[in-house]
């Protein structure tokens, strides 16, 4: 195809290539979402992938109120424990009673409350809601990625809003005359930023410049859907 050409195909296709990107980024918000609905509603509280401030907060009020409340039945037991004179078993009994045992305690309440509230608020019902949506979107892409591969030739490993932008200001600029010189031109200009990128990574840099970041993101878009 002449330049003409190739620039008429890529406006062409663009919009297609969008509304797949769209589709796929809606679905891993469903997969965000879906993922979350699983956990419950107490997630923040004991699931390890969504600890945060709340559950430091939390877990050092639960320690000094259990400790409090249990103090006696806990210290009974340690010297009952401590009757045997040997330093390592006395430090083991220590550390069950007073770290581990309060500490699985709090998780198996926590993950029990956290089955009531997933019950009471029919997160069974939203779970499978999102299950429905998720697979409309994952079909939606299946047909318009269908779509696209009737229309072009066009590798998909460049059918990407990054790429095509780039691809179409090659032909506006004239420094391309084919899809195969803008391809070429393309994957140069990649492999040249993505070396300064992660260049500067390795020297600590942590702010870069959006040329950087979107060569980086079509790196992963490339690597998510291979």
């Amino acid at each position: 195809m002449e330049d003409t050409q190739c620039l008429s195909h890529i406006q062409r296709i663009s919009p297609l290539v969008k509304k797949i990107e769209d589709t796929l980024a809606q679905q891993n918000h469903l997969e965000a979402k879906q993922k979350q609905l699983e956990r419950g509603p107490l997630r923040h509280l004991y699931h390890v992938k969504d600890l945060n401030s709340l559950f430091a907060v939390c877990i050092l009020v639960y320690l000094f109120v259990f400790h409090t409340v249990f103090s006696a039945a806990i210290i009974t037991l340690y010297q009952l424990f401590s009757t045997i004179d040997v330093l390592f078993i006395s430090f083991i009994s220590m550390f069950i009673l007073f770290v581990c045992m309060p500490i699985f305690v709090y998780f198996l309440l926590i993950w029990s409350m956290n089955q009531l509230f997933k019950r009471w608020l029919h997160y069974d019902h939203k779970v499978h809601e999102v299950s429905l949506a998720l697979k409309e979107a994952r079909e939606v892409e299946q047909e318009l990625k269908q779509t696209l591969s009737n229309q072009t030739t066009i590798p998909m490993y460049y059918l990407k809003t990054y790429a095509l932008a780039k691809f179409e200001t090659y032909f506006l600029r004239q420094r391309a005359d084919s899809m195969k010189e803008a391809i070429n031109l393309f994957e140069l200009e990649q492999q040249h930023v993505l070396q300064q990128y992660r260049f500067y990574q390795y020297n600590g840099e942590r702010r870069f410049t959006k040329m950087y970041e979107k060569a980086a993101e079509f790196e992963k878009q490339v690597s998510s859907s291979s």
